[in-house]
């Protein structure tokens, strides 16, 4: 998640960027809030042989985080390229 609230450049621009802003913050509550419910989900061997033992609340909210951490990136991509155009405007503006 970007810690950096749009500017009000930016929201001008872009107004979507605010909805996204709060979405990434959103998301990032609630897969902490999913980890602390799920702390198994957090362990590092997960290739182990021993499969893991979850509840089918549990494989849901793996699946939440899985998605919300696919969303969170899509909207980085989005920022980086909507700033990219932008910065390309500016260049290219005469004044």
């Amino acid at each position: 998640m970007s810690d950096l609230t749009p500017t009000t450049d930016q929201l001008l621009a872009a107004p979507e960027l605010a909805i996204l802003h709060a979405l990434e913050a959103s998301l990032a509550a609630a897969q902490c809030a999913l980890l602390a419910a799920y702390p198994e989900l957090e362990e590092e061997d997960l290739c182990s042989d021993s499969p893991l033992l979850l509840s089918g609340s549990g494989w849901i909210a793996d699946a939440i985080i899985t998605q919300s951490c696919g969303l969170s990136a899509s909207i980085a991509r989005y920022r980086r390229e909507f700033e990219r155009a932008r910065q390309a405007r500016l260049s290219q503006s005469p004044f």
